[in-house]
Parts: structure tokens; sequence; C-alpha cells
């Protein structure tokens, strides 16, 4: 029994250890990030045909994220480098 008690104890603060270290790093690996949508304006002027909206985001595929103005309705998308909109944004579940 003794050498069961000098055995099992430290083997199961191993494993403790183990799963505790996977579980955080799995945790901070699946955070989402919600982000403000742009939509594409072609007749803005070039660099500045990404224009910024105020509905909220995400890039977890689900339903498209629209934003609707005078304009119409349009598909938002993730502003890249100050000048383009690139990859498709969706709705926040």
């Amino acid at each position: 029994m003794k050498n069961f008690r000098k055995i099992a104890l430290p083997v199961a603060i191993l494993l403790m250890g183990a799963g505790s270290a996977y579980a955080t790093t799995a945790f901070k690996s699946s955070k989402v990030v919600d982000q403000l949508g742009y939509r594409f304006d072609p007749s803005a002027p070039v660099g500045e045909r990404c224009v910024i909206t105020e509905k909220m985001c995400t890039e977890t595929p689900g339903d498209v994220c629209s934003y609707s103005d005078a304009s119409g309705t349009q598909n938002l998308f993730q502003n890249i480098d100050g000048t383009s909109c690139g990859n498709q944004l969706f709705e926040i579940q």
C-alpha cells in the first residue's frame, strides 16, 4: 500500500499538470475577436474604397454579415492594410 502511494501520487500530480497545460493552450487558441465590418464602395477614391461601418461581425463562419444604409444592403469584410476590403465577415451568433 505504501509503495502504491509513493508511485500514484506523483503520477496523479503529473497528469493533472499536463491536463491543465493542455486546457489552457486550447482555450487561448480558440478565442475569436469580434471586429467592425467594412463595406466596399467602388465610387470612392482609390485607397479609400473600404469604408468602416458601426456593425460588429466575426470571422466564425455562419450567416454573412451585412449592413444596410441609404444606398442599399452590402456584405461586410475585413479591412486589409487600410486600402482594400479582404476576407468575408459573418454575423455574430
